[in-house]
C-alpha cells in the first residue's frame, strides 16, 4: 500500500503565445519574503525567497533569484523531511540566463535540473539523462515567474489576462487563465481587499493527462501578498501566510500533519477475501467532480452511471489472460527504456535472470517476476523514489518502487509494460479503507494483464481502483502520479 508525496517540478518557464496578452515582468525582481505552510492547523514547513545583485568585475550585471521550499511531516508515524530549491539568473533587463532545482528527501538528493540560455533555445540537463533543448523567448520567465506574476502587477478589478509557462516535465506549455477581483471586505478587521486566481489549464502529452492546481492570492489594499490557498500533490488542499503580513493569519500548529493517514479513503463496508475478489462496484463521490470522470475506464473497469459528484464503478478481476476482453496493441513506448523503467540496465537485466531460462511462455515468465519482486522487495515507506536499476541493487521500497522495477522486469523479457495508479483496498485497525497503490500491467496475449509485486498472486483482484496509467516514457519526475490529487480529502467510496 502507498501514498504518494510529490513535491512537484514547478518550473515556469514563460514564453510569448500569440492568444495571450502578457505581462511585461522583465526587470521585476520580487522582494524577499518568507511563508508559513498550513495545512488545517498542521504546520507543515516553509517557503523562502530570497534576491541577490550579480556583479562582476565591480559592476551589477544582473539578478539571481532563490526560492527554497522545506515540509517536515509524517508518514505512518515516521518523520519525513522534504525539500526543494529553485533559482533563476536574469541580466538587468530581467532576461533569464540560467536556471537550476534540485529536490532532496532527508539528505539524499532525489532530483536535479539546470538549464542555460543559448540565443532563442535553452539547453535543459536533468541528472544524468541526457540534454534537451526547449525554445525560449527572450522575455522568457524561470521558475520565480508565478511571484513575478503577482508581485510585479497593478491590478484593475475583474481584469483578466493569459500567459503561457513552459514545463520541462512534459516538455509542453501550459497556459494559465488569471482573473483579479477587489473585494468588499467582511468586516473593519478584514485585511483582504483582493483576490487573484491563476488556474492552469490541463496538461495532455501523450498518455499523460495531468492537471496542476490553481492558486488563489488574497492580497490587502496595497495589493501586497497576505496569503494564499492551493493544493499540494499527497498532501491536498494547503494555505501559505506570509509572515510578515499579518499575524491574524498565523496559526498555532496543534499536531503534525501525517501524510499516510490522511490519504486513506474511508469504505461503508468489509470487502470479504479482498484480494482474490472476482468483481466489485463501487459508489464513488469526489466533492467538485467535473464532466471529465477522474478514472481511467478500460477492459477491467466500466462506468455505469453518474450523477453530479457520484458515479459507480464496475470493476472485474481476471485470473487468466484469455479470461479478459481483447486490449488494443501497445506501441513503442511501453517498451522503450526512460529514466525510470531503465530495463536495459545490466543490474536489471541480471535480476531477471534469476527466474531462469526454463520458462518461454510470456505469461508464465510475468507471474514468475511478479513473485521475484515479491520475494526481494523489502518494505520501507520511507524510502525515496528511484529508478527500477536502483530498485533492483537495493530491493527497498512500497508499491511505488514495486511497480516500477516489475514494469522493468517484463520490458527485459520483450512484454510491453506500463504503471498503474489508483487505490487499493485495505483494512486498518478493523476499519475498512482505500488507500493510494502502484501495480504493473503487461500485454500478454493480445491483453493488459494486472499484476501486483506487493501481493505477488498473478493476478489482481477487484479490490484495486485504477485511476491513470503511464508508460514513464520521456518524464523525469512524478508527475504521472499527480492524477491520483482528484482524490486526496475529497473522495468517500461505498461498495454496493
Amino acid at each position: 500500500m502507498n501514498t504518494t508525496f510529490v513535491i512537484a517540478l514547478s518550473l515556469f518557464v514563460c514564453s510569448q503565445s500569440e492568444k495571450s496578452e502578457l505581462i511585461p515582468l522583465t526587470g521585476i525582481v520580487p522582494k524577499s519574503y518568507r511563508e508559513d505552510i498550513y495545512k488545517g492547523e498542521s504546520h507543515l514547513g516553509f517557503v523562502s525567497v530570497t534576491d541577490q545583485q550579480i556583479e562582476k568585475n565591480g559592476k551589477k550585471t544582473g539578478f539571481m533569484l532563490q526560492k527554497e521550499t522545506n515540509l517536515t511531516l509524517q508518514r505512518f508515524g515516521s518523520l519525513v523531511s522534504l525539500r526543494m530549491l529553485e533559482t533563476q539568473e536574469m541580466d538587468l533587463i530581467g532576461t533569464v540566463h540560467h536556471i537550476s532545482m534540485k529536490q532532496f528527501q532527508g539528505l539524499k538528493q532525489t532530483l536535479q535540473l539546470s538549464g542555460q540560455r543559448d540565443g532563442s533555445n535553452f539547453r535543459v540537463w536533468i541528472e544524468n539523462n541526457g540534454e534537451r533543448t526547449i525554445p525560449w523567448d527572450i522575455d522568457g520567465f524561470g521558475p520565480l515567474g508565478k511571484e513575478q506574476m503577482i508581485s510585479g502587477k497593478k491590478w484593475s478589478h475583474q481584469e483578466q489576462l493569459q500567459f503561457d509557462c513552459y514545463q520541462p516535465v512534459v516538455n509542453r506549455f501550459v497556459t494559465y487563465d488569471v482573473i483579479a477581483n477587489k473585494k468588499v471586505p467582511l468586516d473593519s478587521k478584514d485585511p483582504v481587499a483582493w483576490t487573484v486566481q491563476m488556474s492552469p489549464k490541463k496538461i495532455i502529452s501523450g498518455n499523460l493527462s495531468l492537471q496542476l492546481p490553481k492558486t488563489l492570492y488574497f492580497l490587502d489594499q496595497n495589493q501586497n501578498v497576505l496569503f494564499s490557498e492551493t493544493e499540494m500533490d499527497g498532501i491536498g488542499e494547503i494555505s501559505m501566510v506570509r509572515t510578515k503580513s499579518n499575524s491574524a493569519f498565523v496559526r498555532a500548529p496543534k499536531q503534525m500533519f501525517d501524510i499516510g493517514k490522511a490519504s486513506f479513503i474511508p469504505v461503508n463496508r468489509k470487502i470479504p477475501a479482498a484480494k482474490s475478489s472476482s468483481s466489485a462496484t463501487y459508489q464513488l463521490t469526489i466533492n467538485g467532480l467535473q464532466e471529465e470522470l477522474p478514472v481511467i475506464q478500460d477492459e477491467r473497469q466500466k462506468v455505469v452511471k453518474k450523477t453530479n459528484n457520484n458515479f459507480v464503478l464496475s470493476v472485474k478481476a481476471y485470473r487468466l489472460p484469455e479470461d479478459a476482453p481483447a486490449s488494443i496493441a501497445p506501441d513503442m513506448e511501453e517498451m522503450a527504456p526512460s529514466k525510470f523503467i531503465d530495463w536495459n540496465n545490466p543490474i536489471v537485466r541480471n535480476l531477471s535472470r534469476e527466474v531462469g531460462p526454463v520458462e518461454v511462455d510470456p505469461w508464465r515468465k510475468a507471474v514468475l517476476l511478479e513473485k521475484l519482486v515479491r520475494r526481494k522487495m523489502i518494505f520501507d515507506n520511507q524510502s525515496p523514489f528511484a529508478c527500477a536499476s536502483e530498485v533492483a541493487k537495493n530491493p527497498r521500497g512500497d508499491c511505488r518502487h514495486a511497480a516500477i522495477l516489475l514494469a522493468a522486469l517484463f520490458r527485459t523479457e520483450g512484454i510491453p509494460s506500463r504503471v498503474a495508479h489508483g487505490l487499493l483496498y485495505v483494512e486498518k485497525n478493523g476499519e475498512p479503507l482505500f488507500g493510494f497503490h502502484m501495480w504493473s500491467e503487461a500485454y500478454l496475449r493480445g491483453r493488459w494483464v494486472a499484476f501486483d509485486g506487493t501481493i505477488g498472486l498473478g493476478f489482481v483482484g477487484a479490490d484495486h481502483i485504477k485511476i491513470s496509467h503511464h508508460t514513464y516514457n520521456e518524464v523525469e519526475s512524478l508527475a504521472p502520479i499527480a492524477s491520483l490529487q482528484n482524490f486526496i480529502g475529497k473522495a468517500k467510496i461505498q461498495i454496493d
